[in-house]
């Protein structure tokens, strides 16, 4: 494991596991929140106190020991004959299409520059693919995330940053993807879980 993910090991961010009735590998990740770099850190305009970009830094070091880490598996997986699928709250928002009101959100923490372009680097053809973009192509949303305050969550205004990152072939298994927004009509988080249903048989 790299350095970075071994830094936060304590935190229970990262896990995966090969299944045993398919040729598959999954793994689950929370990337950290972040916060937003020095130079856009004003005091008195921020939810939390002003920490100097540190935790801005300590995202994006997370990010880039995840990206080697998710080549390695993505690898040793193949080398075994398995395909590989990440899932989780990578906690950006990738694309314009992802963030609803992604022209106030350009400089929020989620939506910057840096963060994107991670996402950026992660998602390639002969790489990861993103299974839900895949099967919504062109359309804003499903968004996975909305805020606590205000209607976001009637008006649907959230954001999509839990994905499923899949191989090329895994994800041309994909058949359908939605997001579960409530549980018997009750909203239970400020995040909804996406379901996507893969046809693993094909793997075998």
């Amino acid at each position: 494991m790299a350095r970075e993910l071994r830094a936060f090991a304590d935190e229970g961010r990262y896990v995966e596991a090969d299944l045993a009735d398919a040729p598959l590998t999954i793994a689950s990740v929370y990337v950290p929140k972040g916060g937003l770099p020095a130079h856009l850190q004003i005091p008195g305009r921020m939810r939390e106190a002003p920490d100097g970009g540190a935790a801005y830094v300590r995202k994006l070091r997370f990010a880039r020991g995840l990206t080697r880490h998710l080549e390695r598996s993505r690898r040793a997986a193949a080398s075994r004959g398995r395909e590989f699928l990440v899932m989780g709250d990578f906690n950006v928002g990738h694309t314009e299409l992802d963030v609803a009101a992604w022209r106030r959100s350009k400089g929020a923490v989620g939506f910057l520059p840096e963060e994107r372009g991670w996402l950026d680097g992660l998602v390639t053809a002969r790489g990861l693919h993103d299974v839900v973009r895949r099967l919504h192509p062109g359309v804003s949303g499903p968004y996975t995330w909305w805020s606590w305050l205000g209607g976001s969550y009637a008006a649907d205004t959230g954001w999509r940053i839990d994905y499923h990152f899949a191989t090329p072939r895994l994800a041309r298994t994909a058949r359908r993807a939605w997001v579960d927004r409530e549980v018997d009509g009750v909203r239970i988080s400020d995040h909804a879980p996406v379901t996507v249903d893969y046809d693993v048989a094909q793997l075998r």
